[in-house]
């Protein structure tokens, strides 16, 4: 994985790179380093953020399964940084874009 794939995953996902650190285990300064190509992320390392990605699309999948224009979608809160439910609230309305997001 790129750099330049790294940064648009975790761009993607709504995460800063502090964030994305903590949630891979990972310092900031990692982060930073992969996203610029200085250093290569483990393979491991690779693996935890495509899980963290497959993750959200799983759950912008399950928001909007069966939703139409106009109803209601509420979305979820909990121990993920914000940014990262706000980016399923834009995943959500790129694929339903009249959808009403309301949050949990």
């Amino acid at each position: 994985m790129t750099g330049a794939e790294i940064a648009a995953t975790r761009q993607l996902l709504g995460l800063s790179q502090a964030e994305l650190a903590d949630m891979l285990g990972v310092s900031r300064d990692a982060v930073k380093s992969w996203e610029s190509d200085k250093r290569n992320a483990r393979p491991g390392v690779v693996a935890d953020l495509s899980d963290l990605l497959a993750q959200h699309t799983r759950e912008v999948e399950r928001l909007t399964r069966g939703a139409a224009d106009g109803i209601p979608i509420e979305l979820p809160s909990g121990p993920k940084p914000r940014g990262w439910y706000v980016a399923l609230g834009a995943r959500v309305l790129d694929r339903v874009p009249d959808a009403m997001l309301t949050w949990a």
